[in-house]
């Protein structure tokens, strides 16, 4: 079992009571910034450019451009710039786009206004090695000193590519993070990694354990050097919320995986940990969660917030969710349906902002 911190409480308290506005509430001396964290709302017409369609950041409907992973170019969140790595299907002469088959590269888009992700993209990964079982996705993408360390899911488990400038990445041999046979994963092999360095530049890895049945659940790991990890606690970081004694059942209910963390400091510069997550409730509904805590280098529990942050009011299906925070509103990235026409029935990356009466620079 995890020590509940009183931070954590303090924390659960105000994502409890705030989260259908997430405003800034004041708990116990702690100013939680909320009003950043979500709810998300869509990007609209005129707030994408390179001929984007709003909300779809990037679409193609041959190669399906899913799984974001977005990473500030120099680091200063008042600069706008970014390099986004996603999954993508390559093209197969002689056969038809397939939005089914499992992604076989990742590929790097730049945004020069942080969201509107060009047309030229860079293959950086593609499946080689044995272990990978032909299949490379789900890119995070962090640095690390003066590399950009990109973690990847394969059929073997979580890898790794090392690059000094974002572009040319070589790989760590083998997995760095495989199944766990003898704890509470039983030997599922883990999927969907996120990565976070925290202040005293240490890493923790946050990832989906595939479940009985269709369930799943996100496991939480430490490394110091971001090659060898060590998983935290007995049990899930966060399991699917159990069923209340309210009339609707819990929004992450039945499934929680494709976890995106980031760190994020209070008004009074405390560091607080934001895990985005992907959810499904019982009726097979999909949408972006959130759960926190404060002393993000603690094995804490995190506290779930009781809403959706994203796609409560929508039928797209968003998940693998990734956030990028800036000054005064943070963007929210993730995989959903093209549209709701039959011809639109493939995965885009749409984007969100909040707080949802902010105004973005020109695209």
């Amino acid at each position: 079992m995890r020590t509940r911190h009183a931070g954590s409480f303090l924390l659960a308290l105000a994502l409890l009571s705030g989260c259908a506005t997430l405003a800034d509430t004041e708990t116990g001396g702690e100013n939680l910034p909320n009003a950043a964290a979500g709810p998300f709302r869509a990007l609209r017409v005129g707030e994408l450019g390179n001929l984007r369609s709003a909300p779809n950041a990037l679409e193609d409907d041959e190669t399906f451009p899913r799984d974001p992973a977005v990473l500030d170019v120099d680091g200063d969140p008042v600069t706008p710039a970014v390099f986004g790595y996603f999954s993508m299907t390559p093209e197969v002469p002689g056969q038809d786009p397939d939005p089914a088959a499992p992604p076989g590269a990742i590929v790097r888009h730049g945004a020069e206004d942080g969201r509107s992700f060009d047309r030229m993209p860079l293959v950086v990964l593609t499946p080689e090695e044995p272990w990978e079982g032909g299949t490379v996705g789900a890119p995070s993408v962090v640095r690390v000193g003066g590399e950009i360390f990109l973690y990847y899911a394969a059929a073997g488990g979580i890898g790794l590519a090392r690059s000094p400038d974002g572009a040319i990445f070589t790989r760590v041999e083998g997995p760095v993070f495989g199944p766990d046979a003898a704890g509470w994963e039983a030997g599922a092999v883990p999927r969907s990694p996120g990565v976070v360095v925290l202040d005293d530049g240490s890493l923790r890895l946050f990832y989906e354990v595939p479940g009985p049945g269709d369930a799943a659940r996100i496991g939480e790991a430490r490394s110091k050097d971001g090659i060898t990890w060590t998983r935290v606690g007995d049990g899930p970081a966060l399991a699917p919320a159990p069923a209340g004694e309210e009339a609707e059942p819990p929004y992450d209910g039945a499934w929680v995986g494709a976890p995106a963390p980031v760190l994020v400091r209070s008004t009074e510069g405390r560091s607080i940990l934001r895990v985005y997550h992907a959810a499904r409730d019982t009726h097979g509904k999909a949408v972006v969660g959130l759960a926190a805590r404060f002393d993000p280098a603690s094995a804490a529990p995190l506290q779930r917030a009781v809403s959706p942050v994203f796609g409560s009011g929508s039928s797209l299906g968003p998940h693998e969710p990734c956030a990028l925070v800036r000054s005064g509103y943070t963007l929210l990235f993730t995989t959903q349906r093209a549209g709701r026409t039959k011809s639109a029935n493939y995965p885009a990356v749409a984007a969100g902002v909040a707080p949802a009466d902010v105004i973005l620079p020109a695209p």
